[in-house]
């Protein structure tokens, strides 16, 4: 186990900060004051001469993403009794049914292990936030497995064929199905990648009884960083987890559904329907997704995807050449919901660098992807402000947009949303 993880809390060191931030307000340390203010749940009351240990306790404990300092306490106190659990070798959480775990990737595959549960670990890889969602069930697998291997498996240097890759997939499809588990637990955070994967995984379990089925979904966890997702948590944080999986009801697997279908349309309508007329509150992140998903259609302006139009403004302000994984650091920074990896992210970026007039240049594409140096090109820089759209040729789930027909919209107010269509 990691000795130190930005989700694993000190008590005793946050007590020790807690009382330097006192000791610097009442020397009129103004920035001090400021932090505490910042995170405050009455930041109007406080003065260098009227804050207390409390006060500054209490932001200390907002500041970390709990409400009071006592569900600190509470916090730490709890994921302490799951390290003792861990290292004492308490019996399986998951013991009382045969458990299938399943995942969008193996980040916490062993740290299941580590966390004593004894049930199987099904890794749904399939990035399903990029390329084609297809509306053909009978060729989905098919689909997918070509856009993979077009598209992702080349940067990664892998040689496998569309017929391997889709009978991997259809491999864990059999495995989800299989009747040997009696519940399936789907770990999920806030993105995309891991949504559109419940939402695939519950499409594929529509029919199926006898079985408990169940979501763990996070999208936050106390801790000093930012949370993206459960493999930045040590192992005793993935343990305190499991009390908070909730049961997949009726009207969750109804709401599921609805978004499903609406995934696989061909145009944006049905998302945009789902946003504005269903609740879906047994689907917390979902709306919030889809809005992020709907940004990936062309900007009216600039022709761009938000995360294109991202990436180039980060280049943009660059005063030289940058490495692409410099480059991906950046933009995962400045996303406001984290869904891509990094062979993800420059798969898709690749395509701005191989377009007919460049949006990007790249050093050499003979280096190790990971190290190539990217800027902007001047075609880059007009694009970006607006001067002549970038017309791509690209799907964004169920919708596919290229020249002759595509739907654009400024990326902050659904209603600017038009369809553009050349016969």
């Amino acid at each position: 186990m990691q000795s130190h993880n930005s989700f694993s809390i000190n008590l005793n060191q946050q007590k020790s900060v807690a009382k330097k931030r006192l000791k610097a307000i009442r020397q009129n340390d103004a920035n001090a004051l400021e932090q505490v203010k910042l995170f405050h749940s009455q930041p109007e009351t406080l003065t260098p001469e009227s804050i207390q240990l409390a006060d500054v306790q209490h932001a200390l404990a907002r500041e970390l993403g709990l409400p009071s300092w006592n569900k600190l306490k509470a916090h730490v106190e709890e994921l302490e009794s799951h390290k003792l659990a861990i290292n004492n070798q308490a019996n399986p959480l998951d013991a009382e049914l045969t458990t299938l775990h399943v995942r969008c990737g193996h980040d916490i595959q062993q740290q299941l292990k580590t966390c004593g549960f004894e049930g199987d670990f099904l890794p749904m890889i399939d990035p399903l936030c990029v390329g084609p969602i297809p509306s053909n069930q009978k060729g989905f697998v098919a689909i997918r497995a070509q856009y993979v291997v077009d598209t992702l498996l080349p940067v990664m240097g892998r040689k496998d064929s569309v017929q391997e890759v889709a009978q991997f997939e259809q491999s864990n499809i059999n495995t989800l199905l299989d009747e040997q588990y009696e519940r399936i637990v789907f770990w999920v955070e806030h993105d995309a990648y891991d949504q559109f994967m419940l939402l695939r995984g519950l499409s594929l379990l529509d029919n199926t009884e006898g079985k408990v089925i169940e979501i763990i979904e996070f999208n936050q966890f106390p801790g000093t960083e930012r949370f993206i997702g459960f493999g930045q948590l040590p192992a005793e944080a993935i343990r305190s987890c499991w009390q908070y999986r909730k049961p997949v009801t009726a009207k969750l697997f109804s709401q599921a559904k609805l978004c499903w279908n609406a995934l696989l349309s061909p145009t944006p309508q049905p998302l945009v329907n789902l946003l504005e007329h269903h609740k879906l509150d047994c689907l917390p992140n979902i709306k919030a997704v889809i809005t992020r998903h709907l940004q990936e259609l062309p900007h009216s302006e600039s022709g761009l995807s938000f995360t294109q139009h991202l990436a180039l403004q980060i280049l943009n302000e660059q005063s030289a050449p940058i490495s692409v994984k410099d480059w991906f650091q950046k933009s995962q920074q400045r996303e406001p919901l984290p869904t891509l990896g990094d062979v993800m992210f420059y798969a898709l970026m690749l395509l701005l660098a191989q377009a007919e007039n460049p949006l990007v240049t790249v050093d050499s594409l003979d280096k190790n992807w990971w190290e190539q140096e990217v800027s902007i090109s001047s075609r880059g820089k007009t694009c970006l402000i607006g001067k002549g759209a970038f017309i791509q040729d690209y799907w964004s789930g169920g919708i596919h947009n290229h020249a002759q027909n595509r739907w654009i919209w400024n990326h902050t107010q659904l209603s600017t949303l038009r369809h553009l269509s050349i016969n």
